[in-house]
């Protein structure tokens, strides 16, 4: 895949940033939820997982003030956000809905 099609794939899917901390608890738990979407939707989403304190400048950018917080953009726009903890069937209903 050239660079250009490999922008454009990203420009055309949805991107999740999970925003979590290694001492958060509700993070711990929503780790293998977001390690099974990552795989199962992984044809159209991008997932980035962001430590809030090795990445603070990424943090504070998208005003993250609680963890876990889910940020999703599409054409680099933010279309949804939500904090705490959800079931794998509501993360992954949302992002099908924000597809």
């Amino acid at each position: 895949m050239t660079e250009r099609n490999q922008n454009v794939q990203e420009i055309d899917s949805l991107m999740l940033f999970q925003f979590y901390a290694e001492w958060c608890h509700p993070c711990k738990m929503m780790m293998p939820v977001v390690n099974t979407l990552k795989v199962k939707l992984e044809d159209w989403l991008n997932v980035h997982q962001v430590d809030v304190d090795e990445q603070q400048e990424l943090a504070v950018k998208y005003g993250i003030r609680s963890v876990p917080t889910f940020v999703v953009l599409k054409n680099n726009v933010e279309v949804w956000r939500s904090s705490g903890v959800l079931s794998e069937s509501v993360l992954e209903d949302k992002l099908i809905s924000l597809k």
